[in-house]
């Protein structure tokens, strides 16, 4: 597959950072369709962008033989309802995080993708970042990690805080910070303990704090701390460490710096940009081209959601659980 036909389902702010990043790429790919709730939200995209047509109806873009595949950029609630539409009809899936906020939506998700014989990426750019990989092959078998995403304190009213269709901080962003933990582990988890609440957002029904321990089935153990407490000045919203064998990395402002240790001298290095989202979607395409599995699959989506959930009932019932 030389030319790739692409829909965009859900043109919010998300959408168009994808649509950017095929824009920049260049290299065969385009946008034909877009759909979206909102007409407008779509007819943006398709005059900023170019295309085919922009419309509210998701089964015209399914049903549209001239798409390859389909980039889910909608609100969580709906992300499994869509890619399974999407594997029955025959397309392959770029899936913004979280996979699905229930596990059995997970699972239902990754059965029909394998029933298809499509492909289906979840959207973990983290995973990307160049100084990330960087990390990984210098300290490949890490003994301890801590991870670290926190917030400023987000709205009451917006989307990603309802219950229904974003599940809260926790549920919404944790699964960033689930899926690189397990990804730099090299393990799979095994244990967990948790403890926090709805602290920031009393008597809210989602969690919003979350401070966790992981045992991996190697042997790694890491530390997650998730929130929307306040926004560290100094390491930035995302902060990730690595430890093993007389070694450490600290990764932090957003992930374009890195300060690694081997035991005798100290280094940093730094990047300009974020690379992410515009590594993945090159990582997407590729797959598509090559008719391969991407690096990052739905089970990696699955693996991330399952970690969430097991803190989630960590936190509310004190127990450790076994995952």
């Amino acid at each position: 597959m030389q030319e790739i036909n692409l829909a965009l389902i859900g043109c919010g702010a998300l959408g168009r950072v994808h649509l950017d990043c095929i824009k920049q790429i260049n290299d065969g790919a385009r946008f034909v369709a877009y759909a979206d709730v909102h007409l407008p939200s779509a007819e943006k995209c398709l005059a900023d962008f170019g295309g085919e047509y922009a419309t509210t109806d998701v089964d015209r873009v399914l049903n549209d033989k001239n798409v390859h595949a389909v980039y889910i950029c909608t609100r969580h609630d709906s992300h499994a309802a869509l890619a399974i539409a999407a594997a029955r009809a025959g397309k392959s899936i770029l899936i913004e995080k979280p996979l699905a906020l229930k596990m059995e939506d997970c699972e239902s998700v990754a059965g029909e993708v394998d029933r298809a014989g499509v492909l289906l990426m979840p959207a973990f750019k983290m995973r990307f970042y160049p100084l990330i990989q960087k990390a990984h092959e210098f300290i490949p078998k890490p003994q301890v990690l801590v991870g670290q995403m926190m917030d400023a304190r987000w709205p009451d009213h917006i989307w990603a805080q309802d219950p229904i269709q974003g599940g809260g901080n926790i549920h919404s962003q944790g699964c960033h910070t689930t899926d690189i933990l397990r990804y730099l582990s090299g393990g799979e988890p095994k244990r967990l303990w948790a403890t926090g609440g709805a602290i920031t957002h009393p008597g809210h029904a989602c969690l919003d704090q979350c401070v966790a321990s992981i045992l991996f089935d190697n042997g790694a153990v890491a530390s997650w701390i998730q929130g929307d407490a306040a926004l560290p000045q100094f390491v930035s919203k995302f902060f990730i460490e690595l430890f093993g064998d007389g070694k450490s990395v600290q990764l932090y402002d957003r992930f374009k710096k890195a300060t690694f240790s081997d035991g005798k001298k100290v280094w940093t290095e730094e990047r300009a940009d974020e690379e992410g989202f515009l590594i993945e979607n090159r990582e997407f395409l590729s797959a598509l081209r090559d008719g391969k599995q991407p690096s990052l699959t739905a089970r990696d989506g699955i693996q991330a959601t399952r970690i969430v959930l097991a803190a989630d009932r960590a936190i509310r019932t004190g127990e450790v659980q076994t995952l």
